[in-house]
Parts: C-alpha cells; sequence; structure tokens
C-alpha cells in the first residue's frame, strides 16, 4: 500500500510536503496509529510533526498525539499540551524551555480562576518545586 499512495503522490504530481501532510491525515482518519508512526519514522518529515499532532488531535487520539509532540520544539509542545488540555504537562514542559515565563503565564491564562488547585500545581512547577 505505501508504494502504490507513494507512485500516486508522482503520478499527481504533488509536492513531497503535500503528499506527507496528505497521508499523515488519511492514515489517521483512517484509524490506522500503527502505519502512521511508522510513516512518520521513515524518513525526515518535510512538513515537520505538528500535521501529525493536529491529525491524531481531529481524530481522538491524544495518546498517539503525544508521540510527536515529543518530537517539537518546547514552546510548541506547550502549545499542543495546552491544545489537548493537559496543562500539568504543558507547565512541566515549559519549565524547560527558554522564555519560560512568558509560556508559564499563557498556561494559567488558559485555566480558570476558580480552579486554585491546578493554578497552583502549576505554580509550583513554576517555581521548581
Amino acid at each position: 500500500a505505501v508504494v502504490s499512495t507513494q507512485s500516486t503522490g508522482k503520478e499527481f504530481k504533488l509536492s513531497d510536503r503535500k503528499f506527507w501532510w496528505l497521508k499523515a491525515r488519511a492514515l489517521a482518519k483512517a484509524r490506522n496509529w500503527p502505519e502512521l508512526e511508522k510513516f512518520a519514522k521513515g524518513k525526515k518529515s518535510p512538513i515537520g510533526y505538528k500535521p501529525f499532532v493536529d491529525a491524531c488531535i481531529e481524530n481522538c487520539n491524544k495518546v498517539e498525539a503525544v508521540k510527536y509532540v515529543e518530537r517539537l520544539p518546547r514552546e510548541q509542545q506547550v502549545e499542543c499540551y495546552m491544545d489537548m488540555d493537559m496543562p500539568e504537562k504543558a507547565a512541566e514542559t515549559a519549565r524547560l524551555a527558554r522564555g519560560s515565563e512568558e509560556l508559564f503565564e499563557r498556561i494559567l491564562s488558559q485555566v480558570s480562576a476558580q480552579n486554585t488547585g491546578l493554578r497552583d500545581k502549576i505554580n509550583a512547577i513554576r517555581n521548581n518545586v
């Protein structure tokens, strides 16, 4: 199946970037997670790994999305974890990133003021407690 899709991409004169984007989305939509992972690991992605994250999120698989989030720059990881409603993981990642203060402010701005327990956890991570 992989050989035929690659030849189809060439047949329709798709750029590498467009082919990778379409194939990642199609595999995620088909929920073919093992094939998506194999595709991502095959060679360096010309589109990066954010489209893989987005495709997994769109198809309701946060566990699979995390595999690709870890391949992104830390600032993008923080954004992705927030998109997946994982603020504690976003805070842990922000602590390791440059410009982490700005990232923490963004994280806290998305956490309800009434959720004091979560805000306290995020601040503890921020202060390296």
